[in-house]
């Protein structure tokens, strides 16, 4: 399969200019009408038979001789969900006196503006408007171009132009942790170390050792003892985040930016939410994603740049196209010292397996729950009701073996969600242990 690209821009010749219906009506009946008058000795009906004689004349010799090409551009190929961009429609040569509409096909998920999607040419461009509602890679709508020339007598077109091509990133949700992440190891985060070293938070007094720099220097307390004392401080270091992503199902109606979200949505823009916050600390990230098919492979990373990796990475996602998948790969090669963040509705049974195989491998392992509340409390249907009872309790059973191995499950409730998780882990990771000798 091809590789995916956005399409900024798509050009195509709009063809020759051909003569109207209107255009070929009036020369036959001003020439019959003519023909008929002076055969006939007709003046009245050779002055009703001019208008048409004079507008089939003037058309014919202000018709446009040369060949047309029209073009659209799009914006921004990548912008987030909710965001507006723009599709310009130029033509070359913008012949004078030609009049053209430009259209714009309706899409999934992408509204126009104006919302008839047709808007008139002005000087030989027209813009308009384009807001994308839901996350993912889509084309934007056909555009088709028409022109007509004075009087209506040649014209070109409608012709489509090939689709532009759009990514559209998901808005992270609204998210914010104070915990500490467990495991630091590297040593460019902000994550308090044990061991003494260059950071940012305090550790002790001590005294002046060659290779301190002189701003740590500690004047007070210099002062006082007659001998130079410094400020050491805590090294900070950075953790590694692995995010697994539950992409096999897709639950409740897609209404986009504007309505209830689905549970994909969710877990989507959780993923994006923790990833910004973690990237943003300087950690390194490592996002997998189970049961979607065609998602590019994405390793470890940090910063803003990968950041928008992951963006990408999450827009590229399409549910239940790799049923098959056991998440096998997905975990293959994590590193053992990570945190493993599982983001799941919980529905189908691999993820919760997954989650298992995590624990048992020692890893810390945290099950965020991205079921959305709303599929279940705005069901009107008896049986669907029923239907859905009967599965949350089968997923309840599912959670508390989750809950008896030692795995946290949380529910997604944007800022402050994993805070209390993450603290306990923490305490957990600094506790004594027995070791055997």
């Amino acid at each position: 399969m091809p590789e995916w690209r956005p399409q900024r821009m798509v050009t195509r010749r709009l063809g020759t200019w051909e003569p109207t219906a209107a255009h070929q009506r009036a020369i036959v009946l001003g020439a019959a009408g003519a023909i008929v008058a002076v055969i006939g000795r007709r003046a009245d009906l050779l002055v009703i038979v001019a208008p048409l004689v004079v507008a089939a004349l003037w058309g014919h010799l202000a018709r446009p001789r040369s060949e047309v090409t029209g073009t659209a551009r799009l914006g921004d190929t990548t912008f987030r969900e909710g965001s507006v961009t723009g599709v310009r429609v130029t033509i070359e040569p913008s012949p004078p006196e030609v009049h053209g509409i430009v259209t714009l096909a309706q899409a999934p998920w992408v509204e126009r503006k104006p919302s008839s999607g047709v808007v008139e040419l002005e000087d030989g461009a027209a813009t308009l408007g384009v807001r994308s509602t839901r996350w993912g890679r889509r084309r934007v709508g056909t555009v088709g171009i028409a022109l007509v020339s004075t009087w209506g007598a040649f014209r070109v077109g409608p012709v489509d132009l090939p689709d532009l091509a759009s990514a559209t990133l998901p808005v992270p949700a609204a998210f914010d942790a104070s915990a500490p992440t467990p495991h630091p190891r590297g040593i460019v985060g902000l994550n308090r170390s044990n061991r003494p070293g260059s950071g940012s938070e305090f550790n002790t007094i001590r005294r002046f050792h060659p290779g301190d720099r002189l701003r740590r220097i500690h004047w007070p307390v210099s002062m006082r003892t007659g001998t130079l004392h410094v400020t050491s401080t805590f090294t900070d270091e950075d953790a590694h985040v692995f995010l697994l992503v539950d992409c096999f199902s897709d639950l409740g109606p897609r209404e986009g930016i504007d309505g209830h979200p689905t549970s994909l949505d969710v877990t989507v823009r959780a993923a994006g939410a923790i990833s910004e916050h973690f990237l943003r600390s300087n950690d390194r990230l490592t996002l997998r994603t189970v049961g979607a098919a065609e998602v590019p492979t994405l390793g470890v990373g940090s910063g803003t740049n990968h950041l928008r990796r992951v963006l990408d990475t999450l827009a590229a996602i399409s549910p239940a196209t790799e049923n098959r998948d056991t998440g096998d790969r997905a975990i293959r090669g994590v590193d053992p010292n990570a945190l493993c963040l599982v983001l799941s509705p919980l529905i189908d049974p691999t993820m919760v397996g997954l989650a298992h195989t995590l624990a048992a491998r020692g890893m810390t392992v945290v099950v965020v729950d991205t079921f959305p509340d709303h599929l279940v409390t705005d069901t009107t249907d008896v049986y669907q009701s029923l239907a859905w009872r009967m599965r949350l309790l089968s997923r309840d059973s599912e959670v508390h073996a989750l809950r008896l191995r030692g795995v946290p499950v949380v529910p997604w409730r944007g800022p402050g969600s994993l805070d209390q998780v993450l603290r306990d882990i923490a305490r957990r990771a600094s506790a004594p242990r027995m070791a055997r000798r």
